[in-house]
């Protein structure tokens, strides 16, 4: 953010510079025109070039868990709270592209009040036919997800 702020800063500053360059004459207007249109081009440049990400898309890595401010390690309670959480996420998306896993089960790492990674996914099918179709596309899916540091794995259950 700053660096967009400084950007803004320095194209307003030549663009005074460069109007104090213009005469006075009839064509004034017409260049002042013109230099507010550069100006207003810039901005969106600045806001439009990636820098800031205005996309509040919901994935698997912001799940919104309620913590208590802690000082150091973490409770038990709150390490599967964050992993219930996480396999309702998981869930969620795996049946919003019709996978129907019986079971999640994750296994998260909370370092620090600010550091929460998942280590493991593990899906659980329970099926008279194992469907490794479905394993492979959910696997595929939450690579995507989650990143390359995850282990996901998958296990048919038959009754």
């Amino acid at each position: 953010m700053r660096e967009i702020l400084l950007n803004i800063c320095l194209t307003a500053i030549a663009l005074c510079m460069f109007k104090m360059l213009l005469p006075e004459n009839s064509m004034k207007k017409q260049a002042d025109f013109l230099i507010a249109c550069f100006f207003l081009a810039s901005l969106v440049f600045f806001f439009t070039s990636g820098r800031i990400s205005l996309n509040y898309n919901e994935d698997i890595t912001r799940v919104n868990i309620p913590f208590a401010d802690f000082e150091g390690a973490y409770s038990e309670a709150q390490g599967n709270a964050v992993s219930r959480e996480t396999s309702r996420a998981v869930m969620q998306i795996l049946n919003n592209q019709e996978i129907y896993p019986q079971e999640i089960v994750t296994s998260v790492n909370i370092s620090d009040k600010y550091s929460i990674s998942i280590n493991e996914i593990r899906l659980v099918f329970e099926s008279e036919v194992e469907d490794f179709d479905n394993l492979t596309r959910a696997v595929h899916i939450l690579q995507k997800e989650v990143g390359g540091n995850t282990i996901i794995s998958g296990e048919f259950k038959n009754e």
